[in-house]
């Protein structure tokens, strides 16, 4: 079978869809109000920016009727249902809503569904035999994808034209039934091993912690994890031995600045040291980014005592990263006497992104903090 290939990649442009996917890869409180900031706020833009008539309720219906259940969006071209779509908020599973969905599209008869949190867009040929993961056909990540290749899919796939001509299901189907998933994925693994060492997720980290406590007894730190990880040769199937700590007579390194959080969002803190920190007009000596958070946290109970509540929506996948209870937590920390604690058993680079979160949270800009460090090892 020909595949068809069909990318219309194009330049970034104001009002473009590139330039919105850039703008949400960037905005880390959009989706923090939940499902209707996600639909508002990324879903609805990029229909629009595909050529859907996002105001026209006959044409994008929000909440099908299915039965006794709904769909939160149908996309409807000459008077026919082409595509149903699932919104979820951004910290949401999407794999518990998959049968939910599949089984409204395939009794519906519609070709492509789509399940999304705003930021990861998972397409699905519900007709097709079957697993709701096997017909799964394709994932667009706007955090992880070049711009460009996202926009590009995006197009392919959903974009208004590609599905009134029916490109876009021919498409569909021909990436699903080809070599060509399986090529892709077969090219990916070690580029995505290699990200996972350079900046480990926290679910890693989190099964990397809990397989070494259950051998020794002792749960290590997600700092000397991922500082292991990142150790590793990609496409090794020997680890290094863990170097052991520098005695106190090692002479440190001279210090490289790193002058902006944002910038240092794009190379991994892991491995790395800090000498200070400074904000709102202080500079601040510190050890380690432990010092970091906490200090921030400190600064921003101290300016925003009146909501600094506001931290308890900033949570993980799987754990909070603010609670008011110690409880659950691998190394708390109480921020000064606000009754609130913070997680500190993360990884300079888990760190540093909970500092952008803080920062974006209450109003300021990510090179209002800036970060020195030294170029040795922390």
């Amino acid at each position: 079978m020909r595949i068809l290939v069909y990318h219309p990649f194009q330049v970034a442009t104001p009002n473009s869809l590139e330039d919105l996917l850039g703008r949400l890869r960037e905005d880390r409180t959009l989706f923090q109000s939940g499902e209707e900031a996600a639909r508002q706020g990324a879903v609805l833009p990029i229909l629009g920016r595909l050529g859907w008539d996002r105001d026209n309720v006959r044409e994008v219906v929000p909440e099908y009727q299915i039965g006794s259940g709904r769909v939160d969006y149908c996309l409807r071209l000459g008077g026919k249902n082409t595509i149903f779509l699932e919104v979820k908020r951004t910290n949401e599973e999407l794999e518990k809503h998959q049968e939910q969905l599949l089984g409204y599209a395939f009794r519906d008869g519609v070709r492509l569904a789509v399940l999304t949190n705003g930021l990861l867009w998972w397409l699905y040929l519900p007709l097709l035999q079957g697993s709701w993961e096997q017909r799964k056909f394709f994932a667009i990540d706007i955090q992880q994808q070049a711009l460009a290749e996202a926009a590009g899919h995006f197009r392919e796939f959903l974009g208004r034209d590609a599905v009134a001509s029916g490109r876009a299901f021919e498409q569909a189907e021909a990436v699903h039934a080809s070599g060509e998933k399986a090529r892709v994925i077969r090219q990916t693994i070690q580029p995505a091993w290699r990200q996972l060492c350079e900046a480990p997720d926290e679910m890693l980290l989190e099964l990397l912690a809990d397989r070494v406590e259950s051998l020794c007894g002792h749960r290590p730190d997600q700092e000397s994890l991922a500082e292991f990880l990142a150790a590793q040769p990609s496409g090794s199937g020997t680890p290094p031995p863990v170097s052991s700590a520098p005695t106190a007579s090692t002479k440190a390194p001279a210090p490289r600045p790193v002058p902006t959080l944002g910038a240092a969002l794009e190379g991994p803190y892991t491995g790395t040291r800090p000498r200070a920190y400074a904000f709102g007009g202080q500079r601040y000596e510190v050890s380690t980014f432990k010092d970091i958070l906490v200090g921030l946290c400190s600064s921003l109970y101290r300016a925003h005592a009146g909501d600094f509540e506001r931290v308890l929506t900033l949570h993980g996948r799987k754990r909070q990263y603010f609670s008011r209870s110690f409880e659950g937590m691998n190394s708390p920390r109480e921020i000064d006497a606000s009754g609130i604690y913070v997680e500190t058993n993360l990884s300079a680079n888990m760190i540093m992104d909970r500092c952008t979160d803080l920062l974006q949270l209450f109003g300021y800009r990510r090179e209002q903090l800036q970060v020195e460090r030294y170029s040795g090892p922390g």
